[in-house]
């Protein structure tokens, strides 16, 4: 039987039980919640890996760090099942593609305008019915972590909410996808099914329904044109990764990451060690972190190349002569 989430930890009746959980007076927790709609910073603009722009919140000190102690305090101490994959500890968009290794045919949607869609009825159900919380400490909780009503990308406990937002649901549509043999996992407003089989016309529609179903019954709609069938044909790409065997980065992203280092070592061969030559340093050598997660050998490789030319420029003093940017002096520019 799938289980969905789970607070195993004796319920917060009262606001004293609260303060205490927290840490605060009482005074000082009411009047935050009453100024809490006040204490955003944004909206800022994030690049989405799919090349779009998503807004993000932060919040102001001293709401941000009571928050963070929600957070500790509550969420991280609540039991989350395996197919949900974003922003949990240990979990990320790799464990989220690792759900669907091996598939032969996929099915992936995404829920539109996600984050503003989670009412603060939502959020106060979520501390009454599962965690079980009294009407009061409920009510204060859900006006420290809304804004206007809604909750916002980018706060301590945005992400939280976001993974309880189907609580009561979303483990009964997964056992029933199971009973097919279909695998689900939700990346935060990411949804992705998958078989190991072929599903047939009649299963991806059934599946699709109960998604749909399951979505909507909250008062979410699924975002159409990010509606997507995977063959296992072509490549079956989960967050930006291959899952038609072991999970893997596309041929094309590990064949510029290959590209980026060559050119590194021509930079250097050339003499272009500026500063913003150890900044694209620094760089590649993140992107070859990337790939090691997955393609350990060759990045191996790709890794020593770096280090290379990293040990050879930690010998180079980096001196700024007369212009905006330092540059690097390499021995021969050196007079005796």
């Amino acid at each position: 039987m799938t289980k969905g989430p789970a607070y195993r930890y004796a319920p917060i009746l009262s606001i004293q039980a609260l303060c205490r959980a927290l840490g605060c007076n009482e005074p000082f927790l009411r009047s935050l919640a009453e100024r809490a709609s006040g204490m955003y910073i944004g909206p800022k603009p994030m690049q989405k890996k799919s090349g779009g722009i998503r807004f993000v919140y932060d919040t102001k000190h001293p709401l941000k760090d009571v928050l963070k102690k929600v957070n500790r305090v509550f969420f991280k101490k609540t039991h989350y099942p395996t197919y949900l994959t974003g922003s949990l500890d240990g979990r990320d968009y790799s464990t989220n593609a690792g759900i669907h290794a091996g598939a032969t045919g996929a099915i992936t949607e995404d829920i539109s305008q996600f984050f503003p869609s989670i009412t603060a009825d939502m959020v106060y159900e979520i501390w009454t019915k599962l965690f079980r919380f009294g009407h009061e400490p409920a009510m204060l909780l859900t006006a420290l972590t809304t804004k206007d009503g809604v909750v916002f990308q980018g706060t301590p406990t945005g992400s939280y909410i976001a993974n309880l937002v189907f609580w009561s649901t979303e483990h009964i549509v997964v056992e029933k996808l199971q009973s097919l043999n279909i695998r689900y996992s939700r990346y935060v407003d990411d949804v992705t099914l998958s078989k190991a089989s072929t599903l047939s016309l009649d299963e991806k529609t059934w599946a699709i329904s109960q998604i749909y179903s399951m979505i909507g019954a909250q008062g979410f709609k699924p975002k159409r044109e990010k509606h997507g069938i995977l063959s296992g044909k072509g490549a079956i790409k989960i967050m930006g990764l291959n899952a038609n065997a072991k999970v893997s980065l596309p041929r094309k992203e590990r064949s510029l990451i290959r590209a980026k280092v060559h050119a590194l070592e021509k930079r250097f061969e050339s003499g272009e060690i500026d500063f913003s030559f150890r900044t694209e340093l620094n760089k590649v050598s993140g992107v070859v972190g990337k790939m090691s997660r997955f393609h350990k050998h060759e990045a191996s490789q790709l890794r020593g190349r770096i280090n290379v030319i990293r040990r050879s420029i930690e010998l180079i003093p980096i001196i700024t002569i007369g212009s905006q940017y330092p540059r690097t002096v390499l021995p021969q520019d050196v007079q005796n």
